[in-house]
């Protein structure tokens, strides 16, 4: 930031990475100091090295192009993307100068300003949470849970002035009627709801119901927030699901849950990157193999294209093949045509043991694979040749099989059938075979 216009265009990026991957809240300056910050406000303005000795409005101006970026860091700093946004934008006329401004109230045209009575506990933290609340998390978290009831209704119809200031007298409100107080909206105050039913699940925090206006307990660190904390729009069993995945991967929270909030990105990224494709194939399969919905539309997907209804037959014979070769490299036997388990001589398992290493690699074509499997094929036909015993029983079970099945498909013909249809041509089909019968019995007869 200090490289003027050579390195203006890198900042967007860095600071990207310095936010997923969390490197802002503890790291070593080039003097070996160890350093941690539990804001990222303290991480932008503390002078270098041990921090950025920047200011939060100063940074806006450099990633205003940036609305997602501008949304993280909002979201860090304990502001919201609209009041940043008139920083980085100075012609802008702002909503209103609050750094509580919430984007999503002015897109519903909610946002009003409220006639707050601070003498009443509820409007204290609605003053807080509006003007001067900047500490984020499980601070933003307390003062929505000790203030808000779900089943309370506060609601106002259009026609109604609401009627504000009587003290609260230890009685929460309704979430709308505490957003409108505040001039967020509803949503962004059930966000910070959630976190707190979910903090107390996972780290016992005070219930709903024991919570009063103006109570203060004892917070969680900083650090569990975003473990319960779903930003965005993210649905909260969803954001719940990222982030234990998150955990076990050893990744960022919030990098994950941005990544499932932009799909359109990451089919993009899927697309042009190879290895992101790589990675996003891997995990397809990985979540298919406990997933049967999954797995059944993936392989429908398969079976209703003709490109890859024609690749997956080819590499099915491939796999059965090259599991063939492999067992008879274990097994040192092989199964010939008519049906007998042969022992395969030493000279034969070596070379079935060179074979199999074109098999195992990872480059292995299906041309490769059909190669070895006809060479191995083809020791299967010596070995036979090997053995007149072996070579009489082959061609033994060879024409039982050829008799029995030629004797089942005439025992399934219908005579009735037979009559419907039968012509010249028929009759003389039958009497060829009659003859060709008559001539193996006879001869066979002779023996």
């Amino acid at each position: 930031m200090r490289f003027a216009l050579s390195g203006m265009d890198n900042v967007p990026g860095l600071l990207r990475q310095v936010i997923e991957e969390g490197s802002w809240r503890s790291f070593t300056t080039p003097r070996g100091e160890n350093v941690t910050h539990d804001t990222f406000e303290s991480f932008i303005t503390t002078s270098p090295s041990k921090g950025l000795g920047y200011s939060i409005d100063a940074l806006a101006r450099l990633i205003g192009d940036d609305d997602e970026l501008l949304g993280q860091v909002a979201e860090l700093a304990g502001r919201t993307t609209a009041e940043l946004r008139q920083w980085s934008e100075p012609n802008q006329q702002p909503l209103w100068r609050d750094p509580s401004n919430d984007p999503e109230a002015v897109l519903t045209g909610t946002i009003e300003e409220p006639d707050l009575d601070l003498t009443d506990p509820i409007d204290r933290d609605a003053y807080e949470l509006r003007a001067v609340g900047r500490s984020g998390g499980w601070t933003w978290a307390l003062k929505v849970a000790r203030n808000v009831q779900l089943d309370v209704d506060h609601e106002v119809g259009a026609d109604q002035k609401p009627d504000v200031h009587s003290p609260s007298q230890g009685q929460k409100v309704s979430a709308s009627e505490f957003a409108r107080r505040i001039g967020w909206s509803i949503p962004r105050v059930m966000r910070y709801y959630r976190a707190w039913e979910r903090g107390i699940e996972k780290y016992e925090l005070m219930d709903f119901s024991r919570l009063r206006p103006g109570m203060d307990v004892d917070l969680p660190e900083a650090k569990t927030w975003t473990a319960c904390f779903a930003a965005g729009r993210v649905n909260p069993d969803r954001a719940e699901a990222l982030a234990a995945e998150a955990e076990e991967a050893g990744l960022s929270v919030r990098e994950v849950i941005y990544a499932a909030k932009s799909p359109g990105a990451m089919k993009a990224a899927i697309l042009a990157d190879e290895r992101t494709a790589d990675a996003a194939r891997a995990a397809l399969l990985e979540r298919a193999r406990d997933d049967g919905e999954l797995r059944a539309a993936m392989v429908r997907t398969i079976a209703n294209d003709p490109v890859f209804r024609k690749e997956t037959a080819v590499e099915g014979r491939r796999a059965e093949r090259a599991e063939y070769v492999r067992n008879v490299a274990d097994d040192g036997k092989v199964r010939t045509p008519g049906g007998q388990t042969l022992e395969l001589p030493k000279e034969a398992k070596a070379e079935v043991s060179k074979l199999l290493t074109v098999v195992n690699s990872p480059h292995a074509t299906a041309e490769d694979v059909a190669e070895v499997y006809e060479a191995v094929q083809g020791l299967t036909a010596r070995a036979i040749e090997a053995d007149p015993d072996v070579q009489l029983q082959e061609q033994r079970n060879k024409f039982t099989k050829a008799l029995s099945s030629t004797s089942r498909s005439i025992q399934a013909i219908d005579p009735d059938d037979l009559l419907a249809v039968a012509d010249d041509d028929v009759r003389a089909a039958l009497g060829e075979l009659r003859a060709k019968v008559n001539a193996l019995a006879e001869l066979v007869g002779e023996l």
